[in-house]
């Protein structure tokens, strides 16, 4: 799984640290996302890297499956 650092080189320094002051924002709230399927599909493709992502910067996010 990437790292957030492995995007330096694709976006700039300058927008790592926006994600990193616009995750300051999030400090003590709780992302849940909610899908109907845990593979395939666009959602959980996006889900997949973007929720880790997402815990990188200090959001405490997670994702939880419909059954």
């Amino acid at each position: 799984m990437p790292r957030l650092e492995e995007y330096r080189s694709l976006v700039g320094e300058d927008t790592l640290e926006e994600l990193r002051m616009l995750a300051r924002h999030l400090e003590g709230r709780s992302v849940l996302h909610v899908n109907s399927t845990a593979v395939g599909g666009g959602v959980a493709e996006i889900l997949n890297r973007m929720v880790p992502l997402m815990q990188e910067l200090g959001i405490a996010a997670r994702w939880e499956v419909i059954k």
